[in-house]
């Protein structure tokens, strides 16, 4: 056996010769097979590492509950048509669908013929003007018509002429600071 006591296996070469050793080169393999402190140390790693197996089995702790994988579904679709989940569902799925269309043949039925739209917009389109006409007689709110006491109260003409005077009748001119009787 020729040793090369020069050059030794470094870290890495000793770890891959501990996983496979046919994956080093021809030369490294050779070096290993003749050097005895690169096998010692080869050895001593495949030790370190049984030996933590061995502790990881030793304090790994026990599952609590048995593991059970879930069986493999029947290859029969037949029969995997009649299970309960499945056969929940469709009925499900069909009261929804049946659901949706007599809801919806019900709401159209309702309705009644065109000939009751076009009175539904008729009495829409009355009930419209007879609001435009009531904002064109008092825009204000029922509130505020309360409020004012509009309503109840009577149109005097001499209080509107008090308010905003008629200018054909009175004089332009005013005849208040003067003193004595206004000639024509």
């Amino acid at each position: 056996m020729k040793s090369d006591n020069t050059h030794h296996l470094s870290e890495d070469q000793l770890i891959r010769a501990v996983v496979d050793v046919a994956d080093l080169p021809d030369a490294v393999q050779d070096h290993l097979s003749g050097c005895q402190e690169c096998l010692d140390g080869k050895m001593s790693f495949e030790l370190e590492l049984k030996q933590l197996g061995q502790k990881a089995e030793r304090f790994a702790p026990q599952p609590q509950r048995r593991i059970m994988l879930p069986a493999a579904p029947d290859k029969n679709w037949i029969r995997n048509l009649f299970e309960w989940p499945k056969l929940a569902a469709a009925a499900a799925t069909v009261a929804a669908v049946f659901i949706l269309v007599w809801g919806t043949n019900m709401v159209r039925n309702t309705a009644g013929p065109g000939s009751g739209d076009m009175t539904a917009a008729l009495v829409e389109a009355e009930q419209l003007m007879t609001e435009v006409n009531t904002l064109v007689d008092n825009a204000l709110p029922p509130f505020y018509v309360e409020i004012s006491g509009a309503e109840n109260s009577s149109s005097d003409e001499d209080f509107y002429r008090f308010l905003i005077p008629n200018t054909e009748e009175d004089a332009f001119t005013s005849d208040r600071g003067k003193k004595g009787n206004v000639l024509c």
